[in-house]
């Protein structure tokens, strides 16, 4: 849930103000001809997916068990970013501190995802190993 909500946090810090998330990202306007279409993928890539993949980690922390699927999804796509950041390091040399601490970011919020959608699992073998009340009533014959 904590996960989800600071997701649903750096959407929601982007599309209210892409200016100041580019600022903290250290990204600038290439001109003010070009502002509107810069600010307009800034809201749609970090407010707009983080908004809806914060919302739905959130909302698959209310029964994690049921979106066990969906949280490995979510943390795989965190993973994938930071992958793509050390690729990146890799073919365009280091990305500097800032760039190194996103990774580490990435990294550890996708594997506590990955880790939180495991325990779900793990939790519903064993839910599922154990073995049901009986619907009759104590004492009684089922029939």
């Amino acid at each position: 849930m904590v996960v989800g909500l600071v997701i649903l946090a750096l959407g929601g810090a982007a599309l209210l103000s892409p200016e100041r998330v580019m600022g903290f990202l250290g990204y600038t306007l290439p001109s003010q001809t070009s502002s509107a279409a810069t600010l307009g993928e800034v809201r749609a890539t970090y407010g707009g997916v983080f908004t809806v993949m914060g919302l739905l980690t959130a909302l698959a922390a209310i029964n994690p068990v049921a979106n066990r699927g969906r949280i490995l999804f979510v943390g795989l796509l965190w993973l994938g970013a930071c992958a793509g950041r050390v690729f990146g390091a890799s073919v365009d040399g280091s990305p500097g501190l800032f760039g190194w601490l996103s990774a580490a970011f990435e990294l550890t919020v996708g594997l506590a995802l990955v880790v939180a959608s495991q325990a779900a699992s793990d939790a519903a073998a064993v839910s599922q190993a154990a073995p049901s009340p009986s619907p009759t009533a104590p004492g009684v014959p089922p029939a």
